[in-house]
């Protein structure tokens, strides 16, 4: 599982955190991925990890607490994702393996990729999951036998054919351990952009088209949405669904207005008159009397004063300080311990 990177465009939330840390409804990110493993039968995990490593140890320690053997490598610098997946080539088995980039939920059937992969007799299995718009991402293009024609990189209009499934990498591979033996030692290296390309190119990389559903978490406003879906129950997970989550130990007045998709953080406080719109709210966070947040992040440690008003995708980092009747517009960053 390759959890190194350092989550920039989540940022000023992971200033403090590595984005796997980063939680989703009642627990970190990536016991999510951890408990989609574990359904499969998965129980030997391997953390690939950089940017802030000590607080995924803190938290999971051996990996006993949640079902799985779960063991760390560091990077020593950054070495991209075929790199990070070199790195930990000593813990790997001779036998075919999973490898998960840490900032994707999905409720994918693993189940279905193991034995897609084994019929096809491929040396790697991509993942692959289907959009409306592929200008954003990398169009993955499959023969009728599955396996990769070809990578296009954020397609033009004109570089569509007619009638064609749009389908881009969802990051999720199943590899055999000779894939190890592609990835050059001692320099970084992109598994997408230097091993797929050269694995398609000999006709022994495969595409496993899915349905499940599948987000990166990667923005603010993805990151929003995530919590959203588990909420309703757009997937399967180990998190409450079906409105609202309060955390133990929070503190929400009846007089405040919590809608469906609100989720206050474990020792917040929302005071009376407060009115929370599909929002997030931090740990140890504390929301004043008739304040408005409306589908926002709010870090831990944040105080939004009375009557304070925070729009729509604003974010808010840890400790922040929002004033009485103050405004936070849509969109704007509060910085760690900054103050609107």
């Amino acid at each position: 599982m390759l959890v190194g990177g350092e989550g920039r465009r989540l940022r000023p939330l992971t200033d403090t955190r590595p984005k796997p840390m980063m939680r989703l409804v009642d627990r970190p990110f990536v016991a999510h991925q951890l408990d989609l493993l574990r359904r499969h039968g998965v129980r030997d995990v391997i953390f690939s990890c950089g940017y802030r490593p000590d607080a995924l140890r803190a938290h999971f320690g051996d990996g006993a607490s949640s079902g799985v053997r779960l063991r760390y490598v560091v990077d020593p610098e950054p070495l991209g994702t075929a790199g990070a997946i070199g790195n930990a080539a000593g813990l790997i088995d001779d036998e075919p393996f999973l490898v998960l980039n840490g900032d994707i939920l999905t409720d994918l059937d693993i189940g279905g990729l193991r034995e897609d992969h084994a019929r096809s007799g491929a040396t790697a299995t991509v993942v692959l999951t289907p959009v409306e718009d592929p200008s954003a991402f990398g169009l993955v293009r499959l023969h009728d036998d599955r396996s990769v024609e070809e990578f296009v990189e954020k397609p033009a209009q004109e570089d569509l054919r007619p009638g064609e499934p749009f389908r881009i990498n969802a990051g999720t591979y199943l590899l055999d351990p000779g894939v190890l033996e592609r990835i050059p030692a001692g320099r970084a290296c992109s598994i997408e952009r230097e091993v797929f390309p050269a694995l398609a190119g000999d006709g022994v990389l495969y595409g496993h088209p899915s349905d499940a559903y599948w987000r990166d978490i990667g923005t603010p406003a993805s990151y929003l949405a995530a919590h959203h879906d588990v909420l309703r129950g757009a997937l399967r997970t180990e998190s409450p669904a079906g409105g609202a989550y309060v955390a133990p130990g929070a503190a929400v007045d009846p007089a405040a207005e919590l809608d469906a998709l609100a989720c206050v953080g474990r020792d917040a406080r929302v005071g009376p008159g407060a009115r929370l719109v599909s929002c997030v709210v931090g740990e140890r966070s504390v929301v004043g009397a008739g304040a408005v947040l409306d589908r926002c992040i709010v870090g831990d440690d944040v105080t939004v004063a009375d009557g304070a008003r925070i729009g729509p995708g604003a974010v808010l980092g840890d400790g922040a300080r929002v004033p009485g009747g103050a405004v936070v517009e849509a969109g704007a960053t509060v910085p760690t311990g900054g103050s609107a």
